[in-house]
């Protein structure tokens, strides 16, 4: 009995160690859409070399789901495989902000785009 009981307590114990330093929480909540437009620099009259381009950039919102602030939150994309971000630097408790990324070029109508990195710092 008394081997039952201490296998329960290294369980438990073990279950709790896991969930501490697994932090399964989300500290921080981005969603993005990308928007692409058509650069319009060009002049109609010349032949043309090459076919249109365009210019890509994410909006999003970001929201810190904590009940600390954080501050400097990096937020890395890509898109069509080119690197893009955007910068916040201070995102209070549970406060939600819009973002938008730096423009990139790109070729296609529709590119890619994935979430690459989220960065930030915790005030001490």
């Amino acid at each position: 009995m008394k081997t039952l009981i201490i296998v329960i307590i290294i369980g438990i114990a073990g279950f709790l160690g896991f969930q501490y330093f697994s932090n399964t929480t989300e500290t921080v909540k981005i969603t993005g859409n990308i928007q692409v437009s058509q650069r319009g620099n060009f002049d109609i009259n010349a032949p043309r070399v090459a076919g249109p381009e365009y210019v890509a950039t994410v909006n999003g919102t970001v929201q810190n789901t904590t009940s600390k602030p954080l501050k400097n939150v990096f937020i890395k994309y890509s898109i069509g495989g080119k690197s893009t971000s955007a910068m916040i630097f201070e995102l209070g408790p549970n406060q939600q902000i819009t973002f938008t990324t730096n423009s990139v070029r790109t070729i296609g109508k529709n590119p890619s785009f994935n979430l690459d990195d989220v960065q930030y710092d915790e005030p001490k």
